[in-house]
């Protein structure tokens, strides 16, 4: 049994919440929690009487992510120390796109505590419900959109690339404020520089409610700017394959088909 668990609670508000992370709240003595949907907190006190936000003590206007998560790690740190096992429940995926789990598990290693964490649904999977983007085909590219800037990271054009928080680009402040066109004018030099001007890109907000649609704008990569005050912090963005490499070892295209060559490679 853990000290800590260190769950996600999925996107679409409580309903995607897993019956294996439902059980480790119910058995807890608090979970701390980090998400603004409508019925989160109802819900997660029919699991554990003791339910507490962390994301109004956390963030505020231009101040850093990085002190928000330190924050919420000392939060759930001291709470296991004085009655584990606590829960620390996060929106979508619990280690995808935010640092907090990482200095928890840090934290708890020098004070001998335990954390387990368990899967949740992360936008990456909503987005390729969305769109019915299947990653097995032509694989799949995905990159920080701050971090591909500042490490100019290159762009394979015919992979299917997924840049993941692009309405927070070139900033490591949190805001609620309404992007203007400039925040995204380096992001489309960068990604013009690997795809034609008006080869289309989307991006995707997935519902949060069930009672919400998703979001998706369609546009091409030259005409992003235009979009900037749509792209809040939720939006993810995907850019499909501008052509298809070619096949280049036909002797393997060959075999794949061949029983011969599948008895060559099993016994």
């Amino acid at each position: 049994m853990a000290d800590i668990y260190i769950v996600g609670l999925g996107v679409l508000n409580v309903d995607h919440l897993t019956r294996e992370t439902e059980r480790v709240i119910g058995r807890s003595n608090e979970v701390l929690y980090v998400d603004t949907g409508v019925a989160t907190r109802t819900y997660l006190e029919r699991l554990c009487p003791r339910a507490t936000s962390l994301f109004e003590t956390s963030y505020e206007e231009a101040g850093a992510r990085l002190n928000a998560y330190g924050h919420m790690a000392a939060r759930v740190i001291d709470a296991a120390l004085d009655h584990a096992p606590v829960t620390f429940a996060m929106h979508g995926h619990p280690i995808v796109g935010v640092y907090a789990p990482f200095l928890i598990r840090d934290m708890a290693g020098l004070l001998s505590l335990k954390v387990q964490v368990l899967p949740g649904i992360s936008a990456m999977d909503c987005l390729f419900a969305e769109l019915m983007v299947d990653p097995c085909i032509g694989g799949m590219q995905m990159y920080e959109a701050s971090d591909l800037l500042l490490r100019r990271r290159p762009l394979q054009p015919d992979v299917p690339a997924l840049i993941w928080q692009v309405g927070c680009v070139e900033t490591c402040l949190h805001t609620m404020r309404v992007s203007r066109t400039e925040r995204y004018e380096r992001l489309r030099s960068h990604l013009l520089r690997f795809y034609p001007p008006r080869h289309q890109a989307a991006a995707v907000f997935s519902a949060p409610h069930p009672l919400m649609p998703s979001t998706v704008h369609h546009f091409a990569i030259q005409e992003i700017c235009n979009h900037a005050q749509l792209l809040h912090s939720g939006f993810t963005l995907f850019i499909p394959p501008a052509g298809e490499r070619p096949i280049v070892d036909h002797e393997l295209l060959k075999g794949m088909s061949s029983v011969d060559h599948l008895r060559s490679i099993t016994r």
